[in-house]
């Protein structure tokens, strides 16, 4: 579980803290264990979700906004979104066609799993794994801009954060 959580975290001690943090929770609520139906995946979930409360804690993100009537001029700003806004799409453009389409209508237009299913005509277990596709796919295209991957972690902030 610890090189679970340093997979995220990348950070031993922070990684520690956060196994140790979900095992006293754990401890501490001991009699309501009967209700989980599978402690392992339940645990994982909490060191995950617990990672991603660290990783957002710690990151300092620095809004464009801020930066704007100080540094950019209105014209700098727009052109910068724009720009931020093409590389966007080509990086939706190259997912697969599936992938493409599950992705915006979960993460872009919020609809459920089971509402993209019934309109697709697929399982909602392939929803689920071609969003986590998508999501995967995006991260390789966008590594080399960490400042889009920060907005893609905004859009999917509800989602799995």
């Amino acid at each position: 579980m610890l090189s679970f959580c340093e997979k995220y975290v990348k950070d031993t001690y922070a990684a520690e803290e956060i196994v140790e943090e979900c095992m006293l929770y754990l401890w501490e609520r001991k009699g309501d264990m009967n209700k989980i139906d599978d402690l392992k995946s339940y645990l994982y979930t909490m060191v995950k979700h617990k990672s991603y409360a660290y990783l957002k804690q710690t990151q300092k993100v620095v809004s464009l906004d801020a930066y704007k009537d100080d540094a950019l001029s209105q014209e700098d700003a727009y052109i910068i979104e724009e720009e931020v806004h093409a590389i966007l799409i080509s990086a939706l453009e190259k997912l697969p066609e599936r992938c493409r389409k599950v992705f915006e209508l979960s993460c872009l237009e919020g609809l459920k799993y089971k509402d993209i299913a019934e309109d697709m005509d697929i399982s909602v277990n392939t929803v689920k794994s071609q969003r986590a596709r998508a999501i995967e796919l995006l991260k390789i295209q966008l590594k080399d801009h960490p400042v889009l991957l920060g907005y893609l972690a905004f859009l999917l902030k509800n989602q799995i954060f």
